[in-house]
């Protein structure tokens, strides 16, 4: 079994600057990572710096290695039981590399590169990062015995480090890659209806999972002991940006690692790191110590590694104020490293997600919604989806999914008639396929028959409930319209679904004297339609959208009882504030462990410590007896259990609690 299987992971990493090697001395550096009770460290090594003496030409070679070197680095690591990641970036290149191969840059379609500070971008089809790049790997493990490879910036990037979009490259690499798979020329601008546009799309995907193939056998002949970022462990960041990411998201951390796990089939190590930083521009301060600690807990809680990032060395850092809290969460997991081991969620619910990197303002709102409802779930990316068993879960979440690929749908429909339920909020709608054949058709388990027309202005719209609707809305006993935010979807659906609400449309809203109408459509705002032994129910406007964006209890109430009272999923803890996050999870001999995460320190654009929630009653399904519940924070629990169901009540939850359940001959699932 390779070592990143067995050995626990917690994470450093220094993103050394090119002085940091002036005076690096290997035995502090070392210290520096036992203190911090880190087994992996992260750290520079190749690409557009090379921190070692290297002998290949075009690889700019740091003008300070006047420190001790890398070799040495490295070696007083692994005698230290430090496992070594080496950092490589392609992404870019000095500027004297540049003009002696100017072909290797990224292009404009004006013809311009993208510059900043010297460096110059490089393209993913062009032959700096095709073919030069494997000569400089091949130099460094062959120099080095690095445990590891993270690729820094690998893709087609477009923007640069103040956020300045340069468009898509039309470099003479990309034109005649792009023309060699499709026979076409690169499409005009970025345009989703252009079928030229979806097929480049399909090219740089195709470029990305071919260079990663090749990356991937060229580093595993070299030593099968060599773990490579997005093969063997997935590397991700939570970090705030003082001027895109605002305000801040909370569960950036927790969505980040349920995203990269999936539904467990891959195996894969989350190594979500907390970024250190607020933004690109402040480089050398930290976030809130706060924040850190709820984004290492809320990794922990969601089965990721810990992993902690900084600019520069631990031993010269400007802003150390996070560095007790860090060291004080790396020694918790350390103490209790072996419950932490072989650990799988139990959730029953799980939401696709686009993208991996950003989740949308609709999946917020859902990842919202069932942490604050205490609905366990987990979260999963569309290849995944693609392999996943959905028969595992009891229900899917479609946010809005506007491109769901032929299969995926497939697969969908097949979940729904074998007995799943699917919760659609917005869109959800197979991609045209192939590319520019034909209208984009809906999920046949939707009872979606065609959509009449969208409107997005409808922020004065409502959506009417009638008195006999009350009780299939608990949370609208008060309440007899719900608003609808900025969207909505005239769908024609299926005569045989049953539907809720009525559309109230846009009203004036003001002066005062006119805010009102007296119309309302017989458009739905719940279409509930049954296919084959299951559900499938589509919302025609965007609740998780507004939920995000204003965080009101009219809009997080019906979604909740979509959840609850509609679909039967059960929460874990009904009674715990909605500041808490509760995940339950199962090991490989079946014993249970639920973890609590205390957000209630995040206020507004701040991070405090979360005050203390005192009585914590939580109600989780097994069927066996336990034998032991033991709190790993040292609180106090008292259990019972009745007719199936595992009552437990914790005497106090300050930042973070892990409730270890022990069976005698293991458990079953939850």
């Amino acid at each position: 079994m390779p070592w990143w299987k067995e050995e626990p992971w917690r994470m450093i990493q220094t993103n050394l600057r090119e002085i940091d090697m002036q005076d690096l001395s290997a035995e502090r550096f070392v210290a520096d990572l036992k203190d911090f009770h880190a087994t992996v460290v992260l750290l520079n090594a190749a690409g557009i710096s090379a921190g070692y003496d290297t002998k290949l030409p075009y690889h700019s070679k740091n003008p300070y290695l006047t420190g001790d070197s890398l070799e040495r680095i490295v070696d007083l690591c692994h005698e230290n039981g430090i496992r070594v990641i080496a950092r490589a970036d392609f992404s870019k290149v000095k500027k004297n590399v540049y003009e002696m191969h100017p072909e290797w840059a990224f292009r404009t379609e004006h013809g311009d590169v993208m510059e900043q500070n010297g460096f110059i971008q490089t393209c993913l089809c062009g032959d700096y990062q095709q073919k030069f790049a494997f000569e400089i790997l091949e130099e460094l493990f062959g120099r080095i015995p690095f445990d590891g490879l993270y690729c820094n910036m690998g893709g087609f990037q477009t923007r640069d480090y103040e956020f300045r979009d340069y468009g898509f490259c039309h470099c003479r690499s990309c034109r005649e890659a792009f023309r060699s798979f499709s026979g076409k020329e690169l499409p005009v601008q970025r345009d989703s209806s252009d079928p030229v546009w979806s097929e480049y799309e399909n090219f740089q995907k195709y470029m990305l999972t071919d260079y990663r193939k090749r990356m991937t056998s060229f580093l595993k002949d070299i030593s099968g002991e060599i773990c490579f970022d997005d093969v063997d462990y997935a590397r991700i960041e939570a970090a705030t940006e003082v001027s895109t990411r605002l305000p801040h998201w909370i569960y950036h951390a927790s969505s980040n690692c349920r995203a990269i796990i999936g539904d467990g089939t891959s195996g894969i190590i989350c190594s979500n790191t907390s970024v250190s930083y607020p933004g690109y521009g402040l480089r050398h301060a930290s976030v809130s110590p706060a924040l850190h600690a709820m984004r290492l807990w809320q990794n922990m809680a969601n089965l990721g590694a810990l992993d902690y990032y900084l600019i520069g060395r631990l031993d010269t850092a400007t802003d150390r104020s996070a560095f007790k809290t860090v060291k004080r969460i790396f020694s918790f997991r350390e103490k209790h490293d072996a419950v932490y081991r072989n650990l799988h969620s139990t959730a029953s619910v799980l939401l696709r997600r686009k993208d991996r990197w950003v989740a949308t303002e609709e999946e917020k709102g859902w990842i919202r919604v069932l942490t604050e409802a205490h609905i366990p779930f987990g979260e999963i990316l569309p290849d995944a989806l693609r392999q996943a068993d959905l028969n595992r879960y009891r229900a899917l979440i479609l946010a809005d999914e506007g491109k769901l690929e032929q299969q995926e749908g497939d697969l969908i429909d097949k979940y729904v008639l074998q007995g799943g339920i699917v919760i659609a909020s917005g869109l959800n709608r197979i991609r045209e396929y192939p590319a520019g054949s034909g209208e984009p058709e809906f999920l046949k388990s939707s009872g979606i028959l065609k959509l009449e027309r969208e409107d997005r202005q409808a922020m004065s719209a409502q959506l009417f409930l009638e008195k006999e609707e009350k009780q299939a809305f608990p949370s609208h006993q008060d309440i007899d319209a719900v608003p609808v935010g900025d969207t909505y979807f005239f769908l024609e659906h299926n005569k045989a679904a049953k539907t809720f609400l009525k559309f109230i449309p846009r009203q004036p809203f003001g002066p005062p004297e006119c805010c009102c109408t007296q119309e309302v459509w017989d458009y739905p705002g719940l279409i509930d339609y049954r296919y084959g032994s299951g559900r499938h129910l589509t919302l025609p406007w965007l609740p998780g959208s507004f939920y995000s964006k204003t965080g009101h209890s009219n809009t997080v109430g019906f979604m909740r009882d979509i959840l609850t009272k509609h679909c039967g999923l059960l929460s874990v803890a009904a009674d715990l504030t909605p500041m808490a996050e509760v995940t339950v999870s199962a090991d490989d001999s079946g014993h249970i462990l639920i973890q609590l995460v205390n957000n209630s320190g995040a206020f507004g654009l701040t991070f405090f410590a979360p005050l203390p929630v005192e009585h914590v009653s939580l109600q989780v399904p097994t069927e066996k007896m336990p034998v032991s519940v033991i709190s790993l924070m040292g609180g106090h629990v008292t259990w019972r259990q009745e007719n199936g169901i595992l009552f437990l009540l914790l005497d106090r939850l300050a930042e973070y609690d892990a409730l270890r359940i022990e069976f005698e001959d293991g458990g079953s699932a939850v």
